[in-house]
């Protein structure tokens, strides 16, 4: 019968082996199945490791399609503590450590959010996403309405996105949430309510004035394909907005306290006495209209509409059972204004 092995003797090399692959991590070299936020850090020394990650966390990245932006975590507001996280490893117990030898063990970096400037953030991201949806409209081509169709627009998924940054773990590559915006506007519905028919125009002459002519321009040009739903009101002031030096409108005369003075967008009343006058040989709905307090030379007496931004306004509704489009056009020192419709009315 053969000797036996040495009961003491196997002890030893147990021992011997316990020793030896615990004390792989105790010389600081980091076994091979490790990984820290999904990074893998095994067979490097602590420094080695831990710049491997800070290189990996330098910036986050963020993108969608073709939009690209990055931010370094500080910008982002994500603190992220390295010494805490690499302290979780190295004060394992010695039968863990003798684990990490022989299976996967993943750790997470010990980090804190500020939330305000982590939402800040994101709305700056969301500068670069959000696109609103484009309704289906009409313009005027040879004369006659062409339906454009309608298209989607994108906004980000912003609380999405939050919960992925704080809930799981952290990533230098987001793959940014957006979410599709509904046009309220579609074609097939604008065709169904086609404005087909002319309903009306008026022209009026204005004078060669190049500050005056631009103001025009630009509110006929905000007015322009301007679309009206059945049962909708239309306001001047609210489509073309204020007549700001910072909107292009120049100095002109304009109708203040009973005289003409020097003002801005000069030349405006000009379009709403025009679309005012328009509108009556359409047949529509005034629900608002000021009179000038001085008589002006481009319409009839009676027949203007002055408009002040936030104080005076012209108004009508589209009483009609389609939708109302407008348009203009301007040839040597002749505005017309045209609305097109239906001259079926509301029942």
């Amino acid at each position: 019968m053969g000797k036996r092995f040495p009961f003491f003797m196997f002890l030893w090399i147990f021992l011997y082996c316990f020793i030896f692959i615990s004390g792989y991590t105790s010389v600081g070299i980091i076994p091979d199945k490790v990984y820290i936020e999904g990074i893998e850090i095994g067979g490097l020394t602590k420094q080695e490791a831990l710049g491997k990650v800070k290189e990996y966390f330098s910036h986050i990245n963020f993108t969608y399609q073709n939009f690209y932006c990055s931010f370094t975590p500080e910008e982002l507001g994500i603190e992220i503590d390295y010494e805490s996280s690499f302290k979780l490893l190295e004060d394992r117990q010695i039968l863990q450590r003798v684990e990490m030898n022989f299976q996967d063990t993943h750790f997470t970096l010990v980090k804190r959010f500020d939330l305000n400037k982590l939402e800040r953030t994101l709305k700056l991201i969301g500068e670069g996403i959000n696109k609103p949806a484009q309704n289906a409209a009409f313009e005027i081509i040879d004369g006659q309405p062409v339906a454009k169709p309608e298209s989607r627009g994108t906004k980000l998924e912003e609380e999405i996105l939050l919960k992925k940054i704080t809930d799981g773990a952290l990533k230098n590559h987001y793959i940014i949430p957006v979410g599709v915006v509904e046009p309220s506007i579609t074609a097939k519905e604008l065709e169904e309510l086609k404005p087909f028919s002319l309903l009306g125009q008026y022209t009026t002459k204005f004078v060669k004035n190049y500050n005056r002519t631009e103001n025009i321009k630009l509110a006929c040009e905000a007015i322009k394909n301007t679309l009206l739903a059945p049962g909708e009101v239309f306001s001047f002031n609210d489509v073309v907005g204020p007549r700001e030096e910072e909107r292009g409108y120049l100095t002109a005369m304009v109708i203040q306290g009973g005289e003409f003075v020097p003002g801005l967008g000069g030349g405006v009343c000009q379009v709403s006495s025009t679309l005012y006058n328009c509108v009556l040989s359409a047949g529509l709905e005034i629900v608002e209209r000021h009179r000038h307090s001085l008589p002006v030379g481009y319409v009839p007496p009676g027949q203007d509409a002055t408009v002040v931004y936030g104080l005076k306004d012209f108004k009508f509704k589209n009483n009609t059972q389609r939708y109302l489009l407008l348009d203009y056009h301007i040839e040597d020192q002749n505005l017309t204004i045209f609305v097109f419709g239906s001259k079926e009315k509301a029942a």
